[in-house]
This record gives C-alpha cells, sequence and structure tokens, in this order.
C-alpha cells in the first residue's frame, strides 16, 4: 500500500481546493475544502461488486458526481507526482 499522501492543493476553474488524506478503519479517505460556499467533501475509492470494478464515491453518498470529477483529479495527480 502506497504512503498517505501530505496535504496538496487542486487548481479547479481558478479556485484552489485543499486535499488531505486520511486513514481510516483501514480505507483511504479524501477530504476536500471549497474556497466557495459548498460543503467540505469526503471522497473514498470502492468497489462494485461481484465484477471488483473502482469508482470514487463521496460520504456520505449523493455528492456523486462531484466525487468522480475530483476523484479523477486526485488520481491524475497521485500518478503525475510518481513519474516525477
Amino acid at each position: 500500500m502506497r504512503p498517505i499522501e501530505p496535504p496538496f492543493e487542486l487548481q479547479v476553474d481558478q479556485k484552489t481546493i485543499m486535499v488531505s488524506e486520511h486513514s481510516v478503519a483501514g480505507e483511504r479517505v479524501f477530504y476536500l475544502e471549497f474556497p466557495d460556499a459548498r460543503k467540505a467533501l469526503k471522497l473514498i475509492v470502492a468497489e462494485k461488486r461481484p465484477s471488483g470494478e473502482k469508482f470514487w464515491t463521496s460520504i456520505p453518498q449523493g455528492r456523486q458526481e462531484e466525487a468522480e470529477q475530483f476523484g479523477k483529479l486526485i488520481a491524475a495527480y497521485i500518478r503525475g507526482k510518481k513519474k516525477q
């Protein structure tokens, strides 16, 4: 398992979103803080059964569109660091 990421920033639509990663009950949880009035967003990578396909989802559920959007950005950020 890879180490927990230190806090980082994502730039989206000229706004800075603060991201921190945590380990909670053995799960990786990403906590996103927005500069506008949106509530913070908590994301995890879940797994569909029985296919095993992985996908980003929010905790609690209900912000799936944002989970998919920001999850892809987080994954790209982490992959980008590995290439450096």
